[in-house]
C-alpha cells in the first residue's frame, strides 16, 4: 500500500467514524421521550437503553421528563393501591 493510500483509508474511516458517532448519538428528544414513556410499558433492547443512557448524558430537559414520568408511575402505584383497600 502506498503512502497516499493509507493516509486515505485512514481519513476515510475517521469521516465514516464521525458520522455514525452523530448519528447514534443524535437522537431528538421526541425520540427520546417516547423510549423513556415505553420503558413503563416493557423493557427496553440494550440498544435502546445505550441511546437513551447517551442522550440523557446530554440533556437535562429529558432527564427531567424522565425524573416526572417515573413519579406519575409511583403516585399512580400508589394510587392504585390505596383505592383496592376495602
Amino acid at each position: 500500500m502506498l503512502a497516499s493510500e493509507v493516509v486515505r483509508s485512514k481519513a476515510l474511516s475517521t469521516v465514516m467514524f464521525k458520522k455514525l458517532k452523530k448519528k447514534i448519538l443524535k437522537r431528538s428528544c421526541r425520540e427520546v421521550s417516547r423510549l423513556i414513556s415505553d420503558m413503563q410499558e416493557r423493557p427496553l433492547g440494550w440498544w435502546d437503553r445505550t441511546l437513551l443512557k447517551a442522550h440523557l448524558n446530554i440533556c437535562d430537559n429529558c432527564v427531567q421528563f424522565e425524573e416526572q414520568v417515573k413519579f406519575m408511575s409511583r403516585a399512580m402505584g400508589k394510587w392504585k393501591s390505596y383505592s383496592d383497600e376495602p
